[in-house]
């Protein structure tokens, strides 16, 4: 795995099952990742960083916009992203990389935490402990994870 940002890091590892933290490297330069197979991106990266990572690279995006598919030799995971609720009208905005009414999973988030009228807040970090609290009032809400719409 590939991270930059030593809090978010140790975070993450210690949230993978003990048997597992090993497997999880955090580097600080892209150049240290080079032999590393699966790299999540949580920031846009260039061409030029992308291009450290071995072929058949797998990356991980946690990033808005998506990063920029340079590589042939690697692939690239789908952003998260929920569908809206048919019945949303008026809504003013414009997802260029999503379908219409899909929105990427943070911005859900944003609508989520409107409804809701919670006043913690919404940007940044995932607040780990409040994802089944935000999951279950985006269902209530109407929201569905787009990979339940593609079915």
């Amino acid at each position: 795995m590939l991270t930059l940002s030593t809090e978010r890091f140790q975070k993450i590892q210690k949230e993978a099952p003990v048997d597992c933290q090993n497997y999880l490297v955090q580097v600080t330069k892209y150049q240290a990742a080079k032999n590393c197979k699966n790299w999540i991106v949580g920031k846009w990266i260039t061409p030029r960083e992308q291009s450290w990572a071995p072929s058949g690279t797998h990356f991980h995006q946690f990033v808005v916009p998506p990063i920029l598919r340079f590589r042939r030799d690697c692939t690239y995971g789908d952003l998260a992203a929920m569908k809206l609720p048919d019945d949303v009208e008026g809504l003013g905005c414009c997802e260029y990389t999503m379908d219409r009414g899909v929105v990427h999973a943070c911005h859900a988030g944003g609508v989520v935490h409107f409804l809701e009228g919670w006043d913690h807040h919404e940007v940044g970090a995932i607040d780990v402990d409040k994802i089944d609290l935000v999951w279950k009032a985006a269902m209530k809400h109407g929201l569905k994870p787009v990979s339940a719409v593609k079915k």
